[in-house]
């Protein structure tokens, strides 16, 4: 093994293990294992007109994402209905154009920052800042209605959303190819378009504004209910229960689990000024193998009370960890009753270090 281990025993007082995190089985991190996509976001000095419809020359020679998959990834079934993106940026925005095929388009969600996907919706995640936690999501229905918040952290860390945020200038317009809320005939798609302003972004005084090459982390979202027709309108389908009918999840990059917050599994968007050969590369290895430390600690201390105080004696370990280990240096510290641990990598091959602890605090920095 070419890694470097360094194994402490340091006593905490009065600290327990986080609790509602644990991954299910080995089954959820198999399928948490996929590369992150990766986009190249073209820089512009076109303007960009805000209608819902990207006829800008611009636009129609930016490339799209791929087409969406379910939220847990290719293996499962493939979405009913094509959904994709583009997006391009300038010095003050990050613009996104989304098309969603839709045979019955409808919505009856107005009111600002309700509860927008208990209608089909279309959801984006920004995630700015590496080495920050914290994060953004936008939500809009086939109305136009948007819902925004910001995460300091996710859900399954105790993190709660601050709906109080907003983006502020968001410009946002939705364009319906068919007709809205009429079931008596079949739509083709809607279309969302939005201006992001970077300085809506700007958290702790730092500046958004992308660097050129520099990569942000980013996800979109669609949700999609079956719907039946109450009194000659349209609403989410119920089973004979009461309860709905469970919503299809389909994404940009898959996630693995049905869950979207998961920032960690996100794709990633390089901003670049021209067109330039597709590489390989993304800052996702050292991020990659922290997390599948933590995956599979969590399923130790499911099965064992505790956490394991030797990362090669983890279930999982040659599957999800020996390779990368072989290539990275790292220190692992625990704490006496093992409820506790952190650890720490750094890959030779690049300057980034990243540490992450049992609690999901992480903390990305330069040598």
């Amino acid at each position: 093994m070419n890694g470097n281990i360094v194994l402490i025993f340091i006593l905490f007082i009065g600290i327990n293990a986080p609790i509602g995190v644990a991954q299910s089985s080995m089954d959820d991190i198999a399928a948490m294992q996929s590369l992150p996509l990766k986009y190249q976001v073209l820089k512009t000095n076109e303007r960009i007109f805000i209608d819902g419809k990207a006829d800008e020359t611009i636009w129609k020679k930016t490339p799209w994402t791929s087409n969406f998959v379910d939220i847990e990834g290719a293996h499962q079934l493939k979405p009913t209905y094509r959904t994709a993106t583009k997006m391009l940026w300038d010095d003050e925005h990050l613009y996104i154009y989304a098309e969603l095929e839709e045979p019955h388009i409808w919505g009856d969600i107005t009111t600002y920052d309700a509860i927008i996907y208990h209608n089909n919706d279309f959801e984006i995640f920004i995630k700015p800042f590496e080495q920050h936690p914290f994060y953004y999501e936008i939500e809009i229905n086939s109305l136009n209605t948007v819902m925004d918040l910001m995460m300091p952290k996710p859900y399954r860390f105790a993190g709660e959303a601050i709906m109080n945020w907003d983006v502020k200038n968001l410009k946002s317009a939705v364009h319906i190819e068919g007709t809205l809320n009429n079931p008596s005939d079949k739509d083709n798609y809607w279309s969302v378009e939005m201006a992001i302003p970077f300085a809506s972004l700007n958290t702790f005084g730092r500046p958004t504004t992308p660097k050129v090459n520099s990569f942000w982390q980013i996800n979109f979202s669609r949700v999609q209910w079956q719907h039946e027709l109450i009194n000659g309108k349209y609403s989410r389908k119920k089973q004979e229960n009461g309860k709905f009918i469970a919503e299809d999840n389909w994404v940009w990059s898959p996630i693995g689990v049905i869950n979207m917050h998961y920032p960690e599994r996100w794709g990633y968007i390089q901003f670049v000024e021209q067109d330039q050969k597709e590489d390989n590369y993304i800052p996702h290895t050292n991020q990659k193998t922290a997390w599948n430390v933590f995956y599979l600690q969590q399923l130790h201390r499911k099965k064992h009370g505790r956490f394991a105080t030797d990362i090669t004696a983890l279930e999982g370990y040659k599957l999800f960890l020996e390779n990368d280990f072989n290539n990275i240096h790292y220190t692992f510290v625990i704490n006496d009753d093992q409820t506790f641990y952190k650890i720490k990598i750094k890959d030779p091959t690049i300057s980034q270090v990243l540490s992450l602890d049992s609690y999901g605090n992480y903390n990305i920095s330069y040598e």
